[in-house]
């Protein structure tokens, strides 16, 4: 979750799928205050189509006001949402799960995969690790089970494709970058652990908040594990994806300094508790 995507509905067209690379959709998503073009509510985290050898995976699933407009973008594109095998969530928030619920009561046989973390928090009823409750106070969770929780380091297929899974909290205690191989490129889907520059090429990170536990240290250490990650195409939960490892590169240096200036300034500390 970022501050931008909680921004007022944008003014957009009839939302529509954006092809990334070869077997990867942006199908859904908010503006970012502004920054895309919005794939569905402008609420919504970016929801990603993985089209993969023996798999049609969904990358986080965004709010229940944008379902529709996730479905209609998958029809779109020749693919039946009722065939969807995987639900792959970087973290528990909201704006990345709050369809959860609705996606796995139309699809039983829906594997839905969490990090472990998360998955516990959500076991025991402690949903701060969702973030809903800095929404109005009329606000419903509507809960869903997690299938598969995913530890560091955590190597899984879905379908004949390997996921491997990198547990990098900050942002969350929950927050995870999964990366695997498609025609060559390692993609890399960072949720709200990094972003794409902004207009103005200023980095951002996901928003910190002590409600759900964010710590500025972790952070910066798991920026630094990052930075060693080989990424050539970078998903992330909100704004634009950014292609090539060189721009990938330059974008986490980009973050890392930002959570390093971040960490170091202690009216930040002070003030924001983290």
């Amino acid at each position: 979750m970022n501050t931008i995507a909680l921004a007022g509905r944008a003014k957009r067209g009839r939302p529509r799928p954006v092809e990334v690379v070869p077997g990867v959709w942006r199908v859904g998503g908010g503006s970012w205050g502004g920054a895309v073009e919005a794939a569905s509510a402008e609420e919504d985290a970016n929801v990603y189509l993985l089209r993969l050898d023996g798999a049609q995976a969904l990358v986080d699933c965004g709010t229940r006001a944008g379902r529709d407009d996730v479905q209609r973008n998958l029809r779109s594109l020749g693919r039946d949402p009722d065939a969807l095998s995987d639900l792959l969530l970087t973290h528990s928030h909201w704006d990345h799960t709050e369809a959860a619920g609705a996606w796995q009561a139309a699809l039983p046989t829906l594997r839905t995969h969490l990090n472990r973390t998360g998955a516990a928090f959500l076991a025991r009823a402690d949903h701060r690790l969702v973030g809903y409750q800095i929404r109005e106070p009329t606000y419903a969770f509507d809960p869903f089970r997690v299938d598969h929780e995913v530890a560091d380091g955590d190597t899984f297929e879905l379908g004949c494709t390997r996921i491997t899974a990198h547990f990098l909290p900050g942002h969350t205690p929950d927050s995870t970058v999964y990366t695997l191989e498609l025609d060559g490129q390692v993609i890399g889907i960072s949720g709200d652990v990094m972003f794409g520059p902004r207009a103005d090429q200023k980095a951002v990170l996901g928003q910190l908040c002590t409600l759900w536990l964010s710590n500025l240290d972790e952070y910066v250490e798991s920026l630094h594990r990052l930075a060693e990650v080989p990424i050539d195409v970078l998903l992330p939960g909100h704004g634009s994806a950014v292609v090539g490892r060189r721009r990938v590169a330059e974008a986490k240096r980009a973050t890392l300094k930002l959570a390093s200036s971040l960490a170091a300034d202690d009216r930040v500390r002070a003030n924001v508790g983290i």
